[in-house]
């Protein structure tokens, strides 16, 4: 009766892909070319800044301020005297909306009494 070698077995195929013995040097490998660590480095560190721009552009939250009580006051201003009639105050009222629901889903909205400092990016209607 033969003995049927499968190809999990360890000692077929190539003298290569066979197993050491113990003790045995490993095999020799080709020594490695800065070009090749430099190739991988720059392709990795072109990546990772594309990935990041993606990630800041459309997933990172962002706070945005919206002056919403100073946009009314200075309307009702305008409308008080005179300089806009009561349909423009409408269209006014409607463009506060229209720009208040373009803002992306990823920038939150909070208003502009809230803050503290004016470092946060400020959306006028």
């Amino acid at each position: 009766m033969t003995e049927e070698r499968c190809w999990w077995y360890p000692d077929d195929g190539p003298e290569e892909t066979r197993s050491r013995e113990f003790g045995s040097a490993p095999p020799q490998q080709a020594p490695s070319d800065w070009r090749t660590i430099a190739k991988a480095a720059l392709i990795s560190s072109l990546l990772t800044v594309a990935i990041l721009a993606v990630y800041d552009n459309f997933y990172a939250q962002k706070i945005v301020a919206l002056d919403v009580k100073g946009y009314i006051a200075e309307q009702r201003d305008q409308f008080l005297t005179g300089k806009i009639n009561e349909e423009q105050l409408k269209a006014s009222f409607d463009r506060l909306e229209q720009v208040k629901e373009r803002v992306p889903k990823n920038r939150v909205i909070i208003l502009g009494d809230v803050l503290v400092r004016k470092n946060v990016e400020e959306i006028t209607p």
